[in-house]
């Protein structure tokens, strides 16, 4: 029966090596990304945690004085401290031994480690549930998604909350058993707690399932059928004695008038401020957003033959999700014959995968961070993706029997690869321009840039250019960054990813370079390169199969030495106010519809550049081919 499969020392030997090779393979493809305008804030806050670290052990009473704390733990008060904390520690491991290699790698190092135990639980979660080979498909279908695969190298919150997220439903799922784990349940929920907002929902997920499984126990013992479950939640009691408890303790800035400041945190998130993104051709700045996104994009970007396992996985088992009672009286054969387990375990894993969609969809609910809000729905996606694999590879060993030699493993080797291969590709494609990349059923990343939806925002694709710009200012120069933030470069440039001769400057009238990050509401930039340079063609495209993602202009004069000569920081100060179209510029095309024609990307700009990488550093004006997104 589902659910009734124990554990052994195998099982969290394969869990742990899944999860250590997940590591290991973001490490090392991690040099290519560039940092993320979130990340940089993130970066910040770590050295400000860090140095308040480093006091707290050298002199603990006056580190923990309210001024003190309030310095180094304002910055970003928006978002908890738990990851940012790690990060620091990373940050300070890395400063005094040099461990990690690279800056960017010491710092992103703790989410990429949330990225491996993302795999570990899954494969947990999976094997209980539908055995072995279901939960090890399972853990290599969420790693190799490819916006999943692209969030877990970066230095940001939304693997972590996933993997918390996804450990605190499996601890919960084993309490209601074994009440015991109700107190593992309750510091998973502080974890999630202290990492980022979206935990704020789960409790109210559990709830409902917990009211089901209760009516159903109520029921069996009515029947005769004896206790097989607690109907005392602890789990409950436990998440809001530990939660909170663990929020509080790794959040310093909470220590000091901690009531007043949590309040400004949720109200903060409650009435959080519209960034634009484009879907479908249209700009979308404020509510109501389309109740449609977090399922087209789901489609557009989960690999195909993972997204349609997990349907047919999920599909074979609506039985289960009957209320207690008509499971065995709904006599409808498209239901399936599946009957539902003690702890009701679909309706688990239905709710915690659909909660994080619907809270999307809500017309009111800013939908700019595209997919990576609902990443904690995925991983339930690729169980019952694992469930349908295990059924097919059964399936195969029938037809097959025991002719072949070492059948039972030829086959699930073959069937798995086979399922598999599409998501291997697909992430393989993908790197490292992740949030850009778009699957079959979008019609790929040409498909989705044909049908104007959103290429890349964070401004960080800027990251591949390096070897090209040594070549274009080999004595070095300037460079206007776009979207991208100054200690993005900054970092970029110490990792060696970017020159360390080139720099950013905060107008394009005093640059060597232009970027502009093809996004919708990078229209305008476009032409305002177009006029300051006196030309259209760019000098040089970065695409990503086939579609613009970074255009670089060359200005017809190279900037007087004067200007040349100015101080870095007051460029860097002046960045996001030299030109509209940052992401909190307000006086752009303003709401819906705006930017509607302009395809995909930079406005007519699309129709001037190449679709390929191999574009020629040459000042020629001449028209290139059209690429994807062309407006029309």
């Amino acid at each position: 029966m589902i659910g009734t499969r124990r554990l052994d020392a195998r099982d969290h030997g394969i869990g742990a090596g899944l999860a250590i090779a997940y590591v290991v393979l973001l490490a090392s493809t991690s040099a290519p990304i560039a940092w993320s305008r979130d990340e940089s804030f993130y970066w910040i806050a770590a050295r400000d945690y860090g140095a308040w670290f480093a006091m707290l052990t050298r002199d603990p009473s006056r580190a923990l004085e309210r001024a003190v704390i309030d310095a180094a733990w304002d910055y970003n008060a928006e978002h908890p401290g738990l990851m940012k904390s790690a990060f620091a520690l990373s940050w300070l491991a890395y400063e005094r031994w040099g461990w990690a290699g690279s800056a960017s790698l010491a710092l992103r190092l703790p989410a990429m480690l949330c990225g491996g135990l993302l795999l570990w639980v899954t494969y947990l979660f999976g094997a209980r549930l539908f055995g072995r080979q279901a939960g090890a498909f399972a853990a290599v279908a969420v790693g190799l998604m490819p916006h999943v695969f692209f969030h877990a190298h970066l230095a940001c919150f939304d693997v972590p909350i996933a993997t918390w997220l996804l450990l605190t439903t499996y601890l919960y799922w084993r309490s209601l058993e074994r009440p015991w784990w109700s107190l593992a349940a309750g510091l998973a929920y502080g974890l999630a707690l202290a990492t980022k907002h979206n935990a704020w929902i789960l409790p109210g997920v559990l709830l409902i399932h917990w009211v089901w499984v209760a009516l159903a126990e109520w029921r069996a013992r009515r029947r005769g059928q004896g206790r097989r479950l607690t109907l005392v939640p602890w789990w409950l009691l436990a998440m809001a004695v530990l939660g909170p408890a663990v929020f509080v303790a790794t959040w310093p800035w909470l220590w000091h008038d901690g009531w007043a400041r949590f309040l400004w945190y949720a109200r903060f998130h409650l009435a959080h401020e519209y960034y634009n993104i484009a879907y479908f051709g249209v700009n979308w700045y404020w509510p109501p957003f389309p109740v449609s996104y977090p399922f087209v994009m789901t489609a557009f970007t989960v690999p195909a033959t993972t997204l349609l396992l997990g349907i047919a996985g999920l599909g074979s088992r609506l039985r289960t999700l009957l209320p207690p009672g008509l499971e065995s009286r709904v006599a409808w054969r498209w239901l399936g014959t599946a009957q539902p387990d003690a702890r009701r375990s679909d309706v688990l894993l239905v709710g915690c995968l659909l909660a994080p969609l619907v809270v999307i969809a809500l017309p009111s609910t800013p939908i700019f961070g595209g997919t990576k809000h609902w990443l904690a729905a995925y991983p339930f996606v690729a169980i019952y993706a694992g469930h349908v694999f295990r059924r097919v590879v059964q399936a195969t060993r029938r037809l097959v029997g025991e002719r072949l030699p070492a059948a039972r493993w030829t086959v699930r080797a073959l069937v798995g690869s086979l399922l598999l291969a599409p998501a291997a590709v697909d992430t393989i494609r993908s790197h490292p321009f992740g949030i850009a990349h778009y699957g079959f059923l979008a019609g790929g990343t040409p498909g989705a840039a044909d049908r104007g939806m959103n290429r890349q925002f964070w401004g960080m694709t800027h990251g591949p250019l390096g070897d090209w710009l040594r070549r274009a200012l080999p004595d070095g120069g300037t460079v206007w960054i776009c979207d991208a933030r100054p200690e993005s470069w900054e970092i970029a440039q110490r990792d060696g990813l970017l020159p360390a001769n080139v720099r950013p400057v905060g107008s394009m009238a005093a640059a060597d370079l232009i970027l502009v990050h093809h996004e919708h509401h990078f229209a305008e930039v476009d032409f305002q390169a177009w006029v300051l340079t006196g030309r259209l063609a760019p000098v040089h495209v970065l695409s990503h199969d086939g579609v613009p993602l970074v255009s670089v202009y060359r200005r017809r004069a190279p900037p007087s030495a004067e200007v040349g000569s100015r101080d870095r920081r007051s460029d860097s100060d002046t960045q996001s106010a030299s030109v509209s179209g940052s992401d909190s510029d307000t006086d752009m095309a303003s709401g819906p519809g705006s930017g509607s024609d302009l395809g995909s990307g930079s406005g007519s700009a699309s129709a001037s550049v190449s679709d390929s990488d191999s574009v020629t550093d040459s000042d020629s004006s001449a028209q290139y081919p059209a690429p994807h997104g062309r407006p029309t």
